[in-house]
């Protein structure tokens, strides 16, 4: 059902979380049949966990339509830009056609996805560091003489008069992660205080808050955050944040098992 009606919205991907305990292709799987037109996103596969071999069983096994896959992966438990890069060309070669999207938060990995991915998948990132980050994935790109990627982005969307506290709640839990998580909130939140995505009163504030991002992002991936996980809910954000609503562009869908990371 969600399916089907993101397709009737406008949005033109669907994507699913994946990592420790879940799998983001299982959800793909389940979702296509009634997402027809959708192509498939999965956000992110952690190298550090699961092999590019066992990656591409799985799509294999499930029988996902390679041509609508947008397979994304990262480093998972680990900081290993070698990891990154070696599974990326492990993957082309056991899926070709698919097109590769690469995790990216710090510089390093931002140029890295300008030199080998299809699609860069930004998080957690405000419109100036979703700027900052398209500089870095061009000089990759340059630098391997090939096309810039794509750049995808979550966006969270909360609407409600408590939906200050829901998505700062929500950036809380990645805040406390150590490592690149840490640095890349303490380097945005020395220009804003706020946290990154949509914090709206009424569904009829989305499009306007989110015009910033989707003007930022060749692919806006809007992540739920309702009060709870009913279908109904979920609906109500995904029509408001809908590309019909807010004046164009190419903006995706994001949706998981539980619509959250």
């Amino acid at each position: 059902m969600l399916g089907g009606r993101l397709e009737e919205l406008g949005y033109a991907e669907l994507w699913a979380n994946d990592g420790r305990g879940r799998s983001g292709l299982a959800t793909l799987a389940a979702a296509r049949g009634a997402a027809r037109a959708l192509d498939l996103g999965v956000g992110v596969v952690p190298l550090s966990e699961k092999a590019p071999a066992g990656v591409a069983a799985e799509v294999q096994a499930r029988a996902l339509p390679l041509g609508r896959l947008v397979l994304g992966v990262g480093t998972g438990g680990v900081s290993s830009l070698d990891l990154v890069r070696d599974g990326v060309a492990d993957l082309r070669r056991l899926l070709p056609g698919v097109r590769l999207a690469i995790a990216a938060l710090g510089p390093r990995m931002c140029r890295l996805g300008g030199e080998v991915a299809d699609v860069v998948l930004l998080n957690w990132a405000s419109p100036e560091r979703i700027a900052w980050a398209r500089e870095r994935i061009a000089a990759g790109a340059a630098a391997a003489g090939r096309p810039v990627p794509r750049v995808a982005g979550y966006v969270r969307v909360a609407i409600g008069p408590d939906a200050g506290e829901r998505l700062a709640a929500e950036a809380d839990r990645y805040r406390r992660r150590p490592g690149p998580y840490t640095r890349l909130f303490a380097e945005q939140e020395a220009l804003d205080a706020a946290p990154p995505g949509v914090a709206a009163h009424a569904a009829a504030d989305v499009p306007k808050l989110l015009a910033a991002y989707r003007a930022a992002l060749d692919s806006c991936v809007v992540r739920a955050l309702p009060v709870g996980e009913s279908p109904e809910e979920l609906l109500e954000i995904a029509e408001a944040a809908a590309p019909a609503t807010s004046g164009g562009g190419s903006p995706t869908a994001g949706s998981a098992a539980r619509l959250r990371p």
